[in-house]
């Protein structure tokens, strides 16, 4: 059984596998001050989707980027900043998430999450991985491979390791991968996976416009508010003929009686 989590938009229980899609803004470096990570929460939350995420890194994990020196080294996750992060998506009613890139991030972040994301680089870090799973909550993980045999609380989300992809690459059927981790800057890829089964989608967000006219690091591989909001709208039309699909016939069970 799947661990389930409060949806503090409904305040009903939200799962990841109750028929739903569920949707999950990566805000990710698209920002270079709290209050600029706070407008991201607020707009991904007014866009309807279920959760926002962030990333914890490293100084010396990020040292060699392009735009180290420009604001990533300014943006490194700390217990403060993921703690009022948290806050700011509470007071929005949508889950806060936050991708643990070395093992003692998991520490830091555990008070804060209510379940973990593992990026495409660490589908195979077995410490770090192992470090999420003593917490006893849910783990996504992004990989291009299936694995046959599973701890039942790791779900995974289908992803291209390529920054754009060159061409749009997704399974005919999500029946072996939970959901769909989107590296395209076209929402209507995840749209796609969607359709094809994928009950999680994770997209890479940004601002429809930033202030001084600035480009994230992210920008290649995000999409703005204005797409969020279209996809959203599809993910819950999807999720309303998923439940038709499951709910029995009524004319049938009139026939029993």
């Amino acid at each position: 059984m799947a661990r389930s989590y409060k949806n503090k938009r409904s305040h009903k229980t939200k799962r990841c596998d109750g028929g739903m899609v569920f949707i999950i803004a990566e805000c990710g470096v698209n920002w270079r001050a709290l209050s600029e990570a706070a407008t991201l929460i607020k707009n991904a939350a007014r866009c309807g989707v279920d959760a926002v995420k962030f990333q914890a890194f490293t100084r010396e994990q990020v040292f060699s980027h392009p735009a180290f020196e420009d604001y990533l080294k300014d943006i490194i996750m700390t217990q403060g900043r993921a703690k009022y992060l948290a806050s700011v998506a509470r007071k929005n009613r949508v889950e806060f998430m936050c991708t643990p890139m070395y093992p003692e991030a998991v520490d830091m972040l555990d008070p804060y999450v209510e379940r973990w994301k593992i990026r495409y680089d660490d589908r195979e870090n077995h410490k770090l991985i192992n470090f999420c799973q003593v917490t006893g909550k849910e783990i996504l993980i992004s990989t291009r491979n299936a694995h046959t045999k599973r701890d039942e609380k790791i779900k995974l989300l289908y992803c291209v390791p390529e920054y754009p992809p060159a061409v749009i690459q997704l399974p005919e059927q999500f029946d072996k991968f939970e959901g769909f981790s989107s590296h395209y800057p076209d929402h209507q890829v995840p749209i796609m996976a969607m359709r094809r089964g994928a009950q999680i989608i994770e997209v890479h967000v940004k601002m429809n416009k930033y202030s001084d006219g600035w480009v994230p690091a992210d920008d290649a591989v995000s999409i703005n508010m204005l797409q969020l909001g279209d996809l959203v709208r599809h993910a819950r039309t999807i999720s309303r003929k998923w439940r038709r699909e499951k709910r029995p016939d009524q004319t049938k069970l009139r026939c029993k009686k």
